[in-house]
């Protein structure tokens, strides 16, 4: 695993840890203030089941791309990966908070003119992250956009990039409708029991909302499949294409592209070519 994504991951509990012990000594403070909106206090009308329902869903959609960034950005985008572990760091902090107790707990006053407003350290930790994300793929919008090791497509070989990335989705696609299963169950049991009336308007809610998302959720798992399994379907082509051309005669540099698997490939192709130097020295001798 690479010492980036490690320190990434590191960094992300060391902003949710310092946030849970911060808002543990403002509970203390005069300026204590319970925000049971998203940011800002907005969307506070809106029910609590349906507040965090939607937090924590928004929230498993952010965390589930952040570690795809963190596995697929450059070593060059090291500061980047970091100013993406701060914010989500920060987003996690306020998303547990409004999942356990319903709101999130602010304690930091600050003033400017007729604005007022009172926030908390995961607030600091996501502006901080998005001013370093905005201020990278700035300078390094070449590295992003445009990187020179970067190939042509990501299909270089579609029949086991998809065969890849199907089973993968069905993998994820099971487990969810297993899940799913154990949570309707769950509720629809419990509601029973405690005699609650609407528990059929309400499980029909729940099992239309569970399976738009375990859709587009599986449908996100399968186009990152593709990308994920060119890291090692890549340098399996151009090796195969190298092998092609180092028996028609033609020699040259074996080298592959930042990220990609298989580093082993370049000392296996040195030796290749060493082996083809040496019998042609013996041939010319």
């Amino acid at each position: 695993m690479k010492k980036d994504f490690v320190y990434s991951l590191v960094i992300f509990s060391v902003c949710l840890l310092v946030d849970q012990l911060t808002k543990s000594w403002g509970l203390s403070l005069n300026t204590l203030k319970f925000n049971e909106g998203v940011i800002f206090g907005l969307y506070g009308d809106l029910s609590k089941t349906l507040r965090i329902i939607t937090l924590c869903s928004v929230f498993g959609f952010l965390f589930f791309l952040y570690l795809i960034l963190l596995y697929l950005l450059p070593a060059q985008l090291r500061q980047l990966k970091y100013g993406l572990s701060l914010l989500m760091g920060g987003i996690f902090g306020n998303v547990l908070d409004r999942t356990l107790w319903g709101k999130s707990i602010d304690f930091i006053p600050f003033s400017l003119g007729d604005i007022n407003i009172v926030f908390n350290m995961a607030d600091v930790f996501q502006w901080i992250g998005a001013a370093i994300i905005i201020y990278k793929v700035i300078k390094k919008e070449k590295v992003i956009w445009y990187p020179d090791n970067q190939r042509g497509q990501y299909l270089v070989n579609p029949k086991e990039q998809i065969l890849f990335s199907l089973k993968l989705s069905a993998i994820v696609l099971c487990s969810s409708l297993l899940l799913g299963i154990f949570c309707f169950t769950f509720f629809r049991t419990t509601m029973t029991d405690w005699g609650f009336r609407h528990y059929n308007q309400v499980m029909m809610s729940f099992a239309i909302a569970y399976i738009c998302l375990t859709l587009a959720f599986t449908l996100l798992v399968f186009f990152a499949g593709l990308i994920i399994s060119h890291k090692s379907a890549g340098p399996l082509y151009a090796f195969e294409l190298y092998v092609e051309d180092l028996l028609k005669g033609q020699r040259r540099k074996f080298i592959l592209r930042d990220g990609d698997n298989y580093r082993h490939l370049e000392q296996v192709a040195n030796q290749l070519e060493q082996h083809f130097e040496e019998q042609d020295k013996d041939k010319a001798s």
